[in-house]
């Protein structure tokens, strides 16, 4: 008997437990990127916090007009998910504030974020973000998953140690532990919506691909910051 007869061979994941690993992926990759790195041996300044900030308000400003554009182009058939993107637009229009009040009670006096540009790596994260939601509205539902998995594993913490280094106070990090607190939610959320959508194991491949590069674009803000 062939060795090959006698393995028991494992069925293939399906592509919506492909998506789940990915997001995984993300995860692992993000706690590995400098600037993580940088905040878990203690070595995050407050220079530090400052750029990340800068570099974040970036994305945090565009990503609403992303949202809601995707929930634009969005196909009827996908009504939940289109109302689920005009949601989270809504929802997130106004958290870029939250990034110059905690750039305003941490001491920076540098230009408006407004008013300057973002950085060569958060560029190409937004021109992502853009592109998918006119070539794939859904898949901006998938970028969302990354993100906010790793804000859900990742902000409450982050801010929590962020004080204890630098010896702020939860209202100077209002980014990174108010997203620690609501992203907990719309990971959950996200899912739920996509399920809804009934995709078919090529659409959920398409997300995956979406899900893929963009947890590799985000996460390379981070190690281009903190490197």
């Amino acid at each position: 008997m062939s060795s090959l007869t006698q393995t028991t061979l494992e069925a293939p994941a399906s592509a919506r437990d492909e998506f789940a690993r990915i997001i995984q992926d993300a995860l692992d990759r993000f706690g590995k990127t400098h600037l993580v790195q940088k905040l878990k041996r203690g070595e995050f300044t407050l220079a530090d916090y400052h750029q990340a900030l800068l570099m974040i308000f970036h994305q945090t400003y565009n990503s609403p007009s992303a949202f809601a554009l995707a929930a634009g182009i969005c196909s009827p058939s996908f009504q939940v998910a289109r109302e689920y993107l005009m949601q989270h637009a809504d929802e997130e229009k106004l958290h870029w504030k939250w990034v110059i009040s905690d750039l305003t009670s941490t001491g920076y006096t540098g230009p408006d974020p407004r008013t300057t540009y973002p950085s060569v790596a958060c560029q190409a994260y937004v021109a992502f973000d853009f592109y998918v939601a006119l070539r794939n509205p859904l898949g901006r539902l998938a970028i969302a998953a990354v993100l906010e998995s790793i804000g859900a594993n990742n902000g409450v913490k982050s801010a929590a140690e962020i004080c204890r280094q630098l010896g702020l106070t939860l209202d100077q990090v209002q980014f990174f532990h108010g997203h620690g607190d609501t992203d907990v939610g719309h990971t959950a959320d996200l899912l739920r919506v996509l399920d809804e959508c009934d995709l078919a194991e090529s659409e959920w491949a398409d997300l995956g691909n979406i899900a893929r590069t963009a947890g590799v674009l985000y996460c390379a803000m981070y190690e281009q910051q903190g490197a």
